[in-house]
């Protein structure tokens, strides 16, 4: 029995030391490509991007990035700094609250973090013009795993 163990346990121990190793948690992100531009949905049996940094000022147009990635990970941690456009228009009612924090223009920005799966290597962030969003100058930029990823400047006209 003594020389049963004897012989199992070296045969484990070289199980171990020959074992595949795991994806470290921490594996690498490498940034391969990053575009920004519109994307079409008109045709239900495909999505079509068109790079650019102009966005059309209409009411549901489609428009976004596509980043493409080389990882390990299942899943990549994402987060988008939007610098928003200048102050509300006149039309809007004053709110008071919003008056007395004294918010300069250049840092009102908006911030949504998710977790995104590449898909064939690529990511995707998409968003469309809303009812009441004004036209202008907008800068976003995107964060990968607590890397700036890539920046965009666009218009929306």
């Amino acid at each position: 029995m003594i020389r049963k163990m004897l012989i199992l346990i070296p045969a484990l121990m070289a199980g171990i030391a020959f074992a595949a190793p795991p994806v470290p948690a921490e594996a690498p992100v490498e940034i391969i490509s990053a575009e920004f531009g519109l994307f079409d949905a008109s045709n239900p049996e495909e999505l079509i991007f068109e790079p650019g940094d102009v966005v059309p000022h209409k009411v549901g147009q489609r428009y976004g990035w596509i980043i493409e990635v080389k990882t390990a990970r299942r899943t990549l941690s994402v987060r988008e700094e939007y610098l928003l456009p200048g102050p509300p228009s006149a039309g809007n009612a004053p709110d008071p609250l919003s008056e007395s924090l004294n918010i300069p223009i250049e840092r009102r920005n908006q911030v949504s973090q998710r977790q995104l799966v590449p898909v064939d290597g690529k990511i995707y962030g998409e968003w469309a013009v809303g009812q009441n969003e004004p036209a202008g100058h907008r800068r976003l930029q995107v964060v990968i795993e607590g890397q700036v990823a890539a920046s965009f400047d666009y218009d929306v006209k």
